[in-house]
């Protein structure tokens, strides 16, 4: 039993329908859908620059450089957030249709890692460990009373997260390449 043309063409055009109304379709269809928006940053189609500054992030876990990752929030050939990575060297792009400030927790709520005054990763302070936490802004220790995931991300600024055992010595500044 053959099927005919017009019967092929009714099932074709009744599929396309579905996919098109289909609540999966259209989660897709926006690169700003809920599924896509983390701490109120949407991850979009293509880059902003309303805001368009730079800041630089370095992480000592018990006296050693923990690296940063590349294409924090990039999803490829999907969207980049507002907030991101290019590269591991620890520059955090921001780069906002917004104009307005962001925050270190931002960026952490979009790498998927976490932050907090005890805790980095799963790196914990507690009552029994001679552990520590800070943070500094450019060289200058944050009062450990104020909510980390608070500290704001600023042109050049040079952010240092130390667990445990600190570096050395504490960066205080990032050369940042030229055009950043």
């Amino acid at each position: 039993m053959k099927i005919g043309t017009p019967v092929i063409i009714f099932v074709g055009l009744v599929i396309a329908c579905i996919i098109a109304i289909s609540p999966i379709s259209l989660s897709f269809a926006s690169s700003s859908s809920s599924s896509l928006t983390i701490g109120g940053i949407t991850c979009d189609k293509a880059e902003h620059f309303v805001t368009h500054i730079h800041a630089h992030l370095d992480i000592f876990i018990n006296g050693k450089k923990f690296a940063v990752p590349s294409n924090i929030g990039i999803i490829p050939d999907n969207c980049i957030y507002w907030l991101h990575t290019h590269d591991d060297t620890g520059v955090i792009h921001i780069e906002s249709p917004d104009d307005r400030t962001f925050t270190l927790g931002q960026f952490f709520q979009i790498w998927g890692e976490t932050l907090n005054n005890s805790q980095i990763f799963d790196n914990l302070i507690d009552d029994n460990s001679n552990n520590t936490l800070n943070v500094y802004v450019n060289g200058k220790k944050v009062d450990s009373k104020t909510d980390y995931k608070q500290i704001p991300l600023n042109e050049h600024d040079e952010i240092v997260i130390v667990y445990g055992k600190p570096p050395s010595s504490i960066p205080s500044n990032y050369e940042f390449p030229e055009g950043l």
